[in-house]
């Protein structure tokens, strides 16, 4: 049985149709050229905007419950969504942090959503229900193929997660979470240095499987090292990539 707590709180635009004349707001979109909207032209994308709308989460908002049957899934345009499960026992364990362009509340179990989503930032997100999105798909190989593309994108992230936390002593865990927070903020949210993490310490611990306390212990590691700068909590500064990157055990790319 999974532990929230609050309800899933969102604020809705819905929208019935677009005249063609109108403009279409998705021009404007940072991820209007990923995912499944890249190979979307703007009729095809005014069909997108019936099937939902536009919905709006507060940071700390529950945007979607495991369990819970699933309907709506999102596209983020805005903020940073953390997608997570939690034991029996109360514990949480962070399985991915989606931004911009990425889909969230996708995936399925029988039915249900088979992870949670909160909102680690504020949040806005393009909503599609489900069954008329993969009715839709269907009939669009273009897109049933960005849609595909994603999915595989999205194993792959949570394959190199995976082996980074089984193979990475802790201290090397948040070398590596840095380097990779920093490309995805950089490639998604256009952000440029000092690092503004944007998550707790909690945040982190349960992204990487360990004790908050052992999280900022090896913050201190990295810093005596002289690998990076803190600003307060919240603000990275990385001193030496290449030794980070070394130290987190990464090969060049």
């Amino acid at each position: 049985m999974n532990i929230y707590p609050h309800r899933p709180t969102a604020t809705a635009l819905q929208t019935t149709s677009l005249p063609p004349a109108v403009k279409l707001p998705c021009s404007l979109c940072p991820g209007r050229t990923i995912g499944i909207c890249a190979p979307l032209d703007d009729g095809r994308l005014a069909r997108f905007l019936t099937m939902g709308g536009v919905r709006r989460w507060k940071k700390g908002d529950v945007m979607f419950r495991a369990g819970d049957p699933i309907g709506m899934f999102y596209k983020v345009t805005k903020g940073i969504v953390a997608v997570h499960r939690t034991l029996e026992d109360g514990r949480r364990q962070i399985v991915a942090l989606h931004t911009i362009g990425d889909l969230c509340g996708y995936l399925e179990n029988a039915g249900t959503y088979n992870f949670g989503g909160d909102a680690v930032t504020d949040v806005e997100a393009c909503a599609f229900d489900r069954q008329k999105f993969n009715a839709y798909a269907a009939q669009h190989l273009d897109l049933a193929a960005a849609l595909g593309q994603d999915m595989t994108n999205k194993l792959k992230r949570a394959a190199e997660n995976m082996a980074a936390i089984g193979q990475l002593n802790t201290t090397e865990r948040v070398a590596y979470f840095l380097l990779q927070l920093g490309n995805i903020y950089a490639t998604r949210l256009g952000a440029r240095p000092p690092l503004n993490l944007r998550l707790s310490r909690q945040q982190i611990a349960e992204y990487l499987g360990m004790k908050i306390e052992t999280v900022s212990r090896s913050f201190t590691k990295l810093k005596a090292k002289g690998l990076i700068a803190l600003v307060g909590l919240d603000t990275v500064v990385i001193l030496d990539r290449q030794k980070l990157e070394d130290f987190a055990c990464l090969a060049p790319v």
